[in-house]
């Protein structure tokens, strides 16, 4: 099932809605399931290197169809380490990303950067909550 790109843009404003609350600027993504991008969107002020680590992130939460702060503990390991390499960069672990589940399955993820990871996170919690 696809994401619409409706719902997708309300989850960035949810998060950049929250972003402002925590005064950050941020970058909010929603990719599907195969990590590619429906809706970004950068905040004002937003470090151009957010779109980047936003964009990662999501990818991952989609790919491994879990949270990304879940993967904190496994970053060092060298089979982790390989996948990182193998992508380009792009596998990310931290917080900040959640996979959007509908139906039992993972048909995306959104993702936050900009803050630290707690705020991220924050961040993309209120978004994925948004996802009605």
């Amino acid at each position: 099932m696809a994401i619409p790109v409706e719902k997708a843009i309300q989850m960035v404003r949810s998060a950049h809605a929250q972003a402002a609350q925590l005064d950050i600027a941020a970058t909010a993504v929603v990719v599907d399931q195969s990590g590619r991008m429906i809706a970004l969107g950068r905040m004002d002020r937003a470090r151009p290197i957010t779109v980047e680590i936003a964009l990662n992130k999501a990818y991952t939460a989609a790919s491994f169809q879990q949270p990304t702060k879940e993967l904190a503990g496994v970053a060092g390991q060298t089979w982790f380490q390989s996948l990182v390499v193998s992508s380009n960069g792009r596998i990310m672990p931290g917080a900040g990303a959640l996979p959007i589940v509908e139906g039992g399955s993972v048909v995306g993820a959104i993702a936050v950067a900009g803050g630290t990871e707690e705020q991220d996170q924050r961040c993309a919690e209120v978004a994925l909550a948004s996802y009605v």
